[in-house]
């Protein structure tokens, strides 16, 4: 899933001081909500000044922004995505570490879900979760496609969009008490694998299965 781009920094203070301000801004979120977080209150847990915070990041907004690409970004470099095979593993492999970070971080996760599901569509934060996450899966399927994994015929663009429409679903399921917070890796992880199997091949489906 690909997410804004890091502010290039030139010392190691001011990336670690960047790292400080973006990982409170996610302790804040789950704390008390993006509603219920400030800039100012942000500045001072964070130990900057709030001029400074404000020369990084113009807006309440663009420090959301910020924070959700940020984690999106670590989410990605872990070795358990990074080393795995481009295509369909990899994706399942990103799907699998994002469950356990939303066991992991319920809190932030709900908040960022809340905001997803009341913005607009031309909301940048639907261009991070939703669009940008469309766009990967719809590379992931290419490289199966290239790979001779998937049926003659498949529309990459519409499973695609059945994929991350499956995953808000689930985190839908979840926030709403349908669906336990220690099951949401293993329906998220089923919901694609349903829709991946019913677009490959035989032999992609039996390696599916394991699943």
């Amino acid at each position: 899933m690909s997410s804004p781009q890091r502010k290039v920094y030139n010392s190691p203070r001011q990336v670690e001081r960047q790292q400080r301000i973006l990982a409170m801004a996610r302790q804040e979120i789950s704390r008390q909500g993006y509603e219920g977080l400030t800039m100012r209150g942000l500045a001072g847990a964070a130990g900057v000044a709030l001029k400074t915070l404000y020369n990084l990041y113009s807006s309440k907004d663009e420090l959301l922004f910020a924070a959700v690409g940020d984690l999106l970004q670590d989410l990605q470099a872990l070795s358990e995505v990074a080393d795995a095979e481009p295509g369909l593993p990899r994706s399942l492999a990103y799907t699998r570490v994002l469950g356990e970070t939303i066991v992991r971080e319920p809190s932030y996760a709900h908040a960022m879900a809340q905001a997803l599901f009341q913005s607009a569509g031309s909301h940048r934060l639907v261009d991070i979760l939703l669009r940008d996450n469309v766009e990967v899966m719809g590379d992931a399927l290419t490289v199966a496609e290239s790979q001779g994994e998937l049926l003659p015929g498949t529309d990459t663009g519409a499973t695609a969009r059945r994929l991350v429409a499956a995953q808000w679903g689930s985190v839908m399921m979840w926030q709403k008490g349908l669906l336990e917070l220690t099951a949401v890796p293993a329906e998220l992880l089923a919901g694609q694998v349903a829709i991946l199997q019913s677009v490959c091949r035989p032999s992609r489906r039996r390696w599916l299965a394991s699943f």
